[in-house]
């Protein structure tokens, strides 16, 4: 894995407004990316993980500016990419793609494979006719699917079958960096597995760099070099994978982690559990985002937000305490 930055943020910000009465004034907003620094190196995959509204399909599709960002700045290979207009981001087009959710919703019911994973070679002008034709051909083989797939339609297919035509889609432009947001979640648990070791394997042939949203530990896990741990549009803890797993720091992530479950029913283990509800994103709470869930909360973690600080070798930490 190289170590050469890929993609850096620093203060990234996405915030979307909240209007109300007749002639819709904004009156506030929701801080959805509240201040995210982070890097993925070349060739490596970062999980991002977080509980369900925290951010992180908003950071990922910031990120490739899929969503303008209200605030920071965005690093692709060196090159400063925030401010770009679209014409100017084209060429980046090539190089950042993602693959969604929901293969159900992702795919335009009325098109056929074929002009679904061309969609993007037409777009760009890359190759014409018989060409494109083997194009399509060789990516649907890699991501597993026979050739016939080629003239059926999307309702055509297993919901795991639908994610390979979105992955192969994906790749048909020969991306460098891949934002996977949450892409086994909507699918059936014995066909997540097949998923995730595809994700592998065409990480290896095509030299890809992965962004990998997920709410599953286990998986992030498994196919993850480090982990950022995102909680109410921040970064709360950011660290090699075993490293984090192995010696937690913030509470948040202690909490997350205990409460996967554990295989082994010999071994006994009481799960923490979070206090209170989600803070709104609209008016996020003072100081440390956290410590109204917090169970070692001082009052300083009220007033005084921590800042995320190298704790050593780096891992990295948004806590007064940790």
């Amino acid at each position: 894995m190289s170590l050469k930055e890929l993609v850096k943020i620093e203060g990234l910000k996405k915030y979307f407004p909240v209007t109300s009465g007749v002639l819709s004034r904004v009156t506030n907003f929701v801080k959805a990316v509240d201040g995210v620094d982070m890097t993925v190196r070349e060739g490596e995959t970062v999980g991002l993980v977080g509980e369900s509204g925290c951010g992180k399909t908003t950071l990922g599709k910031t990120i490739i500016k899929l969503l303008e960002p209200t605030g920071g700045d965005i690093y692709y290979d060196e090159e400063k990419i925030t401010n770009l207009s679209p014409s100017s981001m084209r060429a980046y087009r090539r190089k950042m793609q993602i693959v969604f959710q929901d293969p159900y919703g992702s795919l335009n019911p009325r098109m056929k494979v074929e002009s679904i994973v061309s969609e993007g070679l037409v777009i760009h002008g890359i190759s014409t006719g018989k060409e494109r034709r083997e194009i399509i051909r060789e990516l649907l083989n890699t991501v597993g699917l026979r050739e016939d797939a080629l003239s059926r339609y999307p309702h055509e297919f297993s919901g795991g079958q639908r994610q390979r035509i979105a992955i192969a889609r994906a790749l048909a432009l020969r991306p460098d960096f891949v934002v996977c947001d949450e892409p086994i979640s909507a699918l059936d648990v014995s066909v997540q597995a097949q998923i995730i070791n595809l994700f592998i394997e065409l990480q290896e042939e095509f030299s890809l760099t992965y962004l990998f949203i997920s709410h599953d530990l286990r998986v992030v896990k498994h196919i993850s070099d480090r982990v950022a741990v995102m909680y109410l549009g921040k970064i709360v803890e950011f660290a090699e994978s075993g490293e984090l797993y192995k010696n937690p720091l913030h509470p948040y992530t202690k909490i997350l982690i205990s409460s996967v479950p554990i295989a082994d029913p010999s071994r006994k283990r009481e799960p923490a559990v979070l206090k209170g509800d989600v803070p709104s994103p609209i008016n996020p709470p003072s100081g440390c985002s956290f410590h109204p869930r917090c169970p070692i909360a001082v009052e300083k973690c009220s007033s005084a937000e921590p800042e995320l600080r190298d704790a050593g070798g780096g891992h990295f930490v948004s806590c007064h305490l940790a």
